[in-house]
Protein backbone atom coordinates (compact mmCIF):
# COMPACT_ATOMS: atom_id res chain seq x y z
CA UNK A 1 0.00 0.00 0.00
CA UNK A 2 1.51 3.36 -0.96
CA UNK A 3 1.77 5.94 1.81
CA UNK A 4 3.55 9.24 2.27
CA UNK A 5 5.15 11.07 5.16
CA UNK A 6 3.15 13.79 6.92
CA UNK A 7 3.28 17.07 5.03
CA UNK A 8 4.54 19.02 8.05
CA UNK A 9 7.62 16.83 8.51
CA UNK A 10 8.31 16.91 4.78
CA UNK A 11 7.94 20.68 4.57
CA UNK A 12 10.17 21.20 7.59
CA UNK A 13 13.06 19.28 6.07
CA UNK A 14 12.60 20.79 2.62
CA UNK A 15 12.66 24.25 4.19
CA UNK A 16 16.32 23.67 5.07
CA UNK A 17 17.24 24.24 1.43
CA UNK A 18 15.58 27.65 1.19
CA UNK A 19 18.47 29.65 2.64
CA UNK A 20 22.16 29.62 1.57
CA UNK A 21 23.70 28.47 4.90
CA UNK A 22 22.88 24.95 6.04
CA UNK A 23 20.33 25.07 8.80
CA UNK A 24 21.07 22.92 11.85
CA UNK A 25 19.29 19.58 11.99
CA UNK A 26 19.26 18.63 15.64
CA UNK A 27 18.50 15.60 17.72
CA UNK A 28 16.70 17.88 20.12
CA UNK A 29 14.46 20.90 20.07
CA UNK A 30 16.41 24.18 20.22
CA UNK A 31 14.93 25.46 23.46
CA UNK A 32 15.78 27.02 26.77
CA UNK A 33 15.51 24.56 29.66
CA UNK A 34 12.54 25.13 31.95
CA UNK A 35 13.21 26.80 35.32
CA UNK A 36 14.27 24.34 38.01
CA UNK A 37 11.54 22.96 40.19
CA UNK A 38 11.50 24.00 43.81
CA UNK A 39 12.84 21.36 46.22
CA UNK A 40 10.15 18.80 46.91
CA UNK A 41 7.97 20.13 44.09
CA UNK A 42 6.80 17.26 41.82
CA UNK A 43 7.28 17.77 38.12
CA UNK A 44 4.05 18.10 36.14
CA UNK A 45 2.80 14.92 34.52
CA UNK A 46 3.59 16.21 31.03
CA UNK A 47 6.84 17.96 31.96
CA UNK A 48 8.85 18.74 28.84
CA UNK A 49 10.57 21.87 27.55
CA UNK A 50 8.47 24.00 25.21
CA UNK A 51 9.37 24.39 21.58
CA UNK A 52 11.21 27.47 20.40
CA UNK A 53 8.92 29.07 17.83
CA UNK A 54 11.73 31.27 16.53
CA UNK A 55 14.13 28.41 15.75
CA UNK A 56 14.78 27.25 12.18
CA UNK A 57 16.14 23.91 13.38
CA UNK A 58 14.50 20.66 12.38
CA UNK A 59 14.50 18.46 15.48
CA UNK A 60 15.30 14.77 15.30
CA UNK A 61 14.55 14.75 19.02
CA UNK A 62 11.31 16.73 18.92
CA UNK A 63 8.98 15.82 21.78
CA UNK A 64 5.96 16.86 19.69
CA UNK A 65 6.67 14.02 17.24
CA UNK A 66 7.66 11.39 19.77
CA UNK A 67 5.36 9.58 22.19
CA UNK A 68 5.58 8.97 25.92
CA UNK A 69 4.53 6.56 28.65
CA UNK A 70 4.18 7.18 32.37
CA UNK A 71 6.88 5.77 34.63
CA UNK A 72 7.36 5.68 38.39
CA UNK A 73 10.81 6.23 39.90
CA UNK A 74 11.41 4.99 43.44
CA UNK A 75 7.69 5.39 44.13
CA UNK A 76 7.53 8.98 42.85
CA UNK A 77 5.73 10.17 39.76
CA UNK A 78 4.33 9.43 37.33
CA UNK A 79 6.75 11.08 34.89
CA UNK A 80 6.39 10.99 31.14
CA UNK A 81 9.36 9.25 29.50
CA UNK A 82 9.83 9.16 25.74
CA UNK A 83 9.93 5.56 24.47
CA UNK A 84 13.05 5.24 22.31
CA UNK A 85 13.36 1.88 20.58
CA UNK A 86 16.66 3.08 19.05
CA UNK A 87 18.35 3.85 22.39
CA UNK A 88 20.36 1.17 24.14
CA UNK A 89 20.00 2.76 27.59
CA UNK A 90 17.33 4.51 29.62
CA UNK A 91 18.33 8.13 30.29
CA UNK A 92 17.04 10.61 32.87
CA UNK A 93 17.22 14.39 32.82
CA UNK A 94 19.70 15.95 35.20
CA UNK A 95 16.96 18.15 36.65
CA UNK A 96 14.70 15.23 37.52
CA UNK A 97 17.59 13.21 38.97
CA UNK A 98 18.49 16.16 41.21
CA UNK A 99 14.88 16.72 42.22
CA UNK A 100 14.52 13.06 43.25
CA UNK A 101 17.89 13.03 45.02
CA UNK A 102 19.14 10.03 43.06
CA UNK A 103 22.63 8.87 44.15
CA UNK A 104 25.56 9.03 41.76
CA UNK A 105 26.67 5.91 39.92
CA UNK A 106 29.86 7.48 38.60
CA UNK A 107 30.42 7.67 34.85
CA UNK A 108 29.14 5.27 32.18
CA UNK A 109 29.55 4.89 28.44
CA UNK A 110 26.71 6.32 26.36
CA UNK A 111 26.35 5.64 22.63
CA UNK A 112 24.59 8.40 20.72
CA UNK A 113 24.22 9.47 17.10
CA UNK A 114 27.44 11.47 17.27
CA UNK A 115 29.65 8.94 19.01
CA UNK A 116 30.64 7.35 22.29
CA UNK A 117 30.78 9.51 25.43
CA UNK A 118 31.54 9.13 29.12
CA UNK A 119 28.68 10.76 31.05
CA UNK A 120 27.55 11.00 34.66
CA UNK A 121 24.96 8.44 35.78
CA UNK A 122 22.64 7.86 38.72
CA UNK A 123 21.23 4.81 40.48
CA UNK A 124 17.49 4.19 40.22
CA UNK A 125 16.43 1.55 42.73
CA UNK A 126 13.01 0.97 41.18
CA UNK A 127 11.77 2.11 37.78
CA UNK A 128 8.36 0.81 36.77
CA UNK A 129 5.75 1.39 34.10
CA UNK A 130 2.14 0.31 33.96
CA UNK A 131 1.55 -2.64 36.31
CA UNK A 132 4.82 -4.38 35.48
CA UNK A 133 7.41 -5.16 38.18
CA UNK A 134 9.90 -2.41 38.97
CA UNK A 135 13.53 -2.78 37.88
CA UNK A 136 16.75 -1.28 39.27
CA UNK A 137 18.87 0.45 36.64
CA UNK A 138 21.89 2.69 36.22
CA UNK A 139 20.75 5.65 34.11
CA UNK A 140 22.95 8.25 32.39
CA UNK A 141 21.83 11.80 33.10
CA UNK A 142 21.74 14.54 30.46
CA UNK A 143 20.38 18.05 30.13
CA UNK A 144 16.61 18.14 29.82
CA UNK A 145 16.73 20.56 26.89
CA UNK A 146 18.94 18.11 24.98
CA UNK A 147 16.66 15.15 25.73
CA UNK A 148 13.48 17.02 24.79
CA UNK A 149 11.81 15.66 27.94
CA UNK A 150 12.43 14.43 31.48
CA UNK A 151 13.66 11.03 30.37
CA UNK A 152 14.03 8.40 27.67
CA UNK A 153 13.03 4.76 28.07
CA UNK A 154 15.58 2.64 26.18
CA UNK A 155 15.71 -1.00 25.19
CA UNK A 156 17.29 -1.96 28.52
CA UNK A 157 13.73 -1.52 29.86
CA UNK A 158 11.98 -2.91 26.77
CA UNK A 159 13.46 -6.42 26.61
CA UNK A 160 10.73 -9.12 26.43
CA UNK A 161 8.11 -6.40 26.04
CA UNK A 162 5.90 -5.16 23.25
CA UNK A 163 5.60 -1.49 22.36
CA UNK A 164 2.24 -0.69 20.76
CA UNK A 165 1.95 2.69 19.06
CA UNK A 166 -1.60 3.72 18.21
CA UNK A 167 -0.87 6.59 15.82
CA UNK A 168 -4.49 7.04 14.85
CA UNK A 169 -5.36 8.02 18.43
CA UNK A 170 -1.87 9.27 19.37
CA UNK A 171 -1.36 6.75 22.17
CA UNK A 172 1.45 4.42 23.15
CA UNK A 173 1.69 1.57 25.62
CA UNK A 174 4.37 -0.84 26.75
CA UNK A 175 3.13 -4.28 27.77
CA UNK A 176 4.60 -7.72 28.51
CA UNK A 177 5.02 -9.83 25.39
CA UNK A 178 3.09 -13.06 25.77
CA UNK A 179 4.48 -16.54 25.42
CA UNK A 180 3.21 -16.64 21.86
CA UNK A 181 2.97 -13.89 19.29
CA UNK A 182 -0.70 -12.91 18.78
CA UNK A 183 -2.18 -13.78 15.37
CA UNK A 184 -2.09 -11.04 12.74
CA UNK A 185 -5.20 -8.91 12.38
CA UNK A 186 -6.90 -8.18 9.09
CA UNK A 187 -4.69 -5.79 7.14
CA UNK A 188 -1.75 -6.20 9.54
CA UNK A 189 1.70 -6.65 8.01
CA UNK A 190 4.15 -8.62 10.19
CA UNK A 191 7.84 -8.20 9.40
CA UNK A 192 10.35 -10.53 11.06
CA UNK A 193 13.47 -8.85 12.41
CA UNK A 194 16.97 -9.83 13.44
CA UNK A 195 18.46 -8.85 16.78
CA UNK A 196 21.66 -6.78 16.97
CA UNK A 197 22.81 -5.45 20.35
CA UNK A 198 19.20 -5.63 21.55
CA UNK A 199 17.89 -3.73 18.53
CA UNK A 200 15.46 -5.23 16.05
CA UNK A 201 16.74 -4.86 12.48
CA UNK A 202 14.37 -5.34 9.55
CA UNK A 203 15.93 -6.88 6.44
CA UNK A 204 12.75 -6.91 4.33
CA UNK A 205 12.99 -3.27 3.28
CA UNK A 206 14.36 -1.06 0.50
CA UNK A 207 14.70 2.56 -0.61
CA UNK A 208 13.91 3.20 -4.28
CA UNK A 209 14.84 -0.40 -5.07
CA UNK A 210 18.03 -0.45 -2.98
CA UNK A 211 17.85 -3.10 -0.28
CA UNK A 212 18.30 -1.63 3.19
CA UNK A 213 18.46 -2.71 6.81
CA UNK A 214 15.98 -0.72 8.89
CA UNK A 215 15.88 -0.10 12.65
CA UNK A 216 12.62 1.26 14.07
CA UNK A 217 13.63 4.33 16.10
CA UNK A 218 10.68 5.74 18.04
CA UNK A 219 12.98 8.25 19.75
CA UNK A 220 13.73 10.19 16.57
CA UNK A 221 11.32 12.57 14.88
CA UNK A 222 13.17 12.31 11.56
CA UNK A 223 14.38 9.24 9.66
CA UNK A 224 18.16 8.93 9.28
CA UNK A 225 20.00 6.99 6.58
CA UNK A 226 23.69 6.13 6.57
CA UNK A 227 26.37 7.31 4.13
CA UNK A 228 26.43 4.01 2.23
CA UNK A 229 22.74 4.41 1.43
CA UNK A 230 23.17 8.07 0.49
CA UNK A 231 26.01 7.30 -1.91
CA UNK A 232 24.10 4.46 -3.57
CA UNK A 233 21.04 6.63 -4.14
CA UNK A 234 23.06 9.60 -5.42
CA UNK A 235 25.16 7.42 -7.70
CA UNK A 236 22.02 5.93 -9.22
CA UNK A 237 20.53 9.44 -9.53
CA UNK A 238 17.66 8.54 -7.23
CA UNK A 239 18.35 11.30 -4.73
CA UNK A 240 19.89 14.77 -4.62
CA UNK A 241 21.64 15.23 -1.28
CA UNK A 242 21.98 18.71 0.25
CA UNK A 243 24.16 19.56 3.28
CA UNK A 244 22.90 19.90 6.84
CA UNK A 245 24.36 19.78 10.37
CA UNK A 246 23.16 17.28 12.97
CA UNK A 247 23.52 17.73 16.75
CA UNK A 248 22.91 14.77 19.03
CA UNK A 249 21.73 14.65 22.64
CA UNK A 250 25.27 14.97 24.01
CA UNK A 251 26.10 18.01 21.87
CA UNK A 252 28.17 16.24 19.19
CA UNK A 253 27.91 17.98 15.80
CA UNK A 254 28.19 15.80 12.70
CA UNK A 255 27.96 16.82 9.07
CA UNK A 256 25.11 15.28 7.13
CA UNK A 257 22.80 15.64 4.16
CA UNK A 258 19.09 15.41 3.46
CA UNK A 259 17.19 14.35 0.36
CA UNK A 260 13.73 13.51 -0.88
CA UNK A 261 13.20 9.79 -1.49
CA UNK A 262 10.43 8.71 -3.84
CA UNK A 263 9.76 5.28 -2.35
CA UNK A 264 10.65 3.44 0.86
CA UNK A 265 9.36 -0.10 1.37
CA UNK A 266 8.85 -1.79 4.75
CA UNK A 267 7.57 -5.30 4.24
CA UNK A 268 4.83 -4.98 1.64
CA UNK A 269 4.06 -1.32 2.41
CA UNK A 270 5.46 1.47 0.24
CA UNK A 271 5.93 4.97 1.69
CA UNK A 272 6.11 7.59 -1.03
CA UNK A 273 7.68 11.06 -1.18
CA UNK A 274 9.72 10.98 2.05
CA UNK A 275 12.44 13.40 3.08
CA UNK A 276 15.18 11.87 5.22
CA UNK A 277 18.54 12.90 6.62
CA UNK A 278 21.85 11.09 6.04
CA UNK A 279 24.94 10.97 8.22
CA UNK A 280 27.88 8.84 9.28
CA UNK A 281 26.14 8.31 12.61
CA UNK A 282 27.87 6.26 15.30
CA UNK A 283 24.66 4.27 15.78
CA UNK A 284 25.15 2.50 12.46
CA UNK A 285 28.63 1.34 13.48
CA UNK A 286 27.31 0.31 16.88
CA UNK A 287 24.69 -1.93 15.24
CA UNK A 288 27.17 -3.33 12.71
CA UNK A 289 25.37 -1.56 9.86
CA UNK A 290 27.93 1.08 8.84
CA UNK A 291 29.05 -0.90 5.77
CA UNK A 292 25.51 -1.75 4.58
CA UNK A 293 22.75 0.54 3.25
CA UNK A 294 20.77 1.20 6.41
CA UNK A 295 18.18 3.47 7.92
CA UNK A 296 16.91 4.47 11.37
CA UNK A 297 13.18 4.80 10.77
CA UNK A 298 11.86 7.73 12.79
CA UNK A 299 8.42 8.89 13.80
CA UNK A 300 7.95 10.84 10.55
CA UNK A 301 7.67 7.57 8.61
CA UNK A 302 5.94 5.66 11.40
CA UNK A 303 3.15 8.24 11.41
CA UNK A 304 2.17 6.98 7.97
CA UNK A 305 0.71 3.95 9.74
CA UNK A 306 -2.36 3.66 11.94
CA UNK A 307 -0.57 1.31 14.34
CA UNK A 308 2.96 0.02 14.84
CA UNK A 309 3.79 -2.80 17.28
CA UNK A 310 7.38 -3.69 18.15
CA UNK A 311 7.69 -7.08 19.83
CA UNK A 312 11.18 -7.40 21.29
CA UNK A 313 10.57 -10.91 22.60
CA UNK A 314 9.35 -12.45 19.33
CA UNK A 315 11.50 -10.22 17.09
CA UNK A 316 8.69 -8.88 14.95
CA UNK A 317 7.40 -5.48 13.85
CA UNK A 318 3.72 -5.32 12.97
CA UNK A 319 2.30 -2.53 10.81
CA UNK A 320 -1.28 -1.53 10.08
CA UNK A 321 -1.67 0.99 7.27
CA UNK A 322 -5.21 1.86 6.28
CA UNK A 323 -4.83 5.43 5.12
CA UNK A 324 -4.49 6.28 1.43
CA UNK A 325 -1.44 8.00 -0.02
CA UNK A 326 -1.32 11.78 0.41
CA UNK A 327 1.80 12.18 -1.70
Amino acid sequence: MPLSTPAAALAALLALGQSPPAAPLTTRATVQPPPPAAPGQPLPDDAAPPGDSGSTAVALRNADQRMTVKVMINGAGPFRFIVDSGATRTVISRRLATLLGLPSAGTVTLHSVGGESQVEAVKIAALSLSDMPAQPIIAPELAEADLGGVGILGIDMLANKRVVIDLKNNRMKVEPAGRYRPPAELGEIVVTARRRYGQLVLADADAVGTRIYAVIDTGSSVTLGNIVLRDKLVRRKRAQALPVDIIDVTGHVIKGHYAQINDIRLGTTHIQQSTIAFSDAHAFERFGLDKKPSMLVGMDLLRCFDRVSIDFKHKTVSLIASRPSIG
